[in-house]
């Protein structure tokens, strides 16, 4: 997979969850991305072991907590008090089959993208585009 293919923001499926929990903050869409978030936290919660397990940097951990933190835990906080119904699910159901759509259009397979993300895991290597960025800022090695 070519380096540049990891790094884009419309590759990773945190980033549309996110983008829903803003429409839904802004009133803009009914449907709560709750969830979708709280799949998202348990799904970084494993990725978080994976980055022990496989003795990732101590930076690369803190860098991913740090953005997990803006764009999981603290948008499930301010939810905390929201309810979500079954139109939830279903948003979150069509909301991953157009992601899905997303990375067939862009010729990127979606187990593929996967295990390339793993491997950069188990290289210690930022897992997302974000991290990505902040590693190449402070050129953390």
């Amino acid at each position: 997979m070519e380096i540049e293919n990891i790094f884009r923001f419309d590759y990773v499926f945190s980033y549309w969850i996110f983008t829903w929990y803003i429409l839904y903050e802004l009133k803009i869409v009914s449907y709560n991305p709750k969830i979708a978030l709280i799949l998202g936290l348990i799904e970084n919660l494993f990725v978080l072991l994976l980055m022990f397990y496989y003795k990732n940097s101590y930076f690369h951990i803190f860098s991913f907590c740090f953005i997990n933190f803006f764009i999981k835990v603290l948008p499930i906080w301010r939810l905390r008090k929201t309810g979500y119904y079954m139109k939830d699910v279903y948003a979150l159901t069509k909301l991953f089959s157009i992601y899905l759509l997303w990375l067939y259009m862009n010729r990127i397979h979606f187990v593929k993208y996967a295990q390339e993300k793993i491997n950069r895991l188990k290289n210690d290597k930022p897992p997302g585009p974000f991290a990505y960025y902040v590693d190449k800022y402070f050129e953390v090695k």
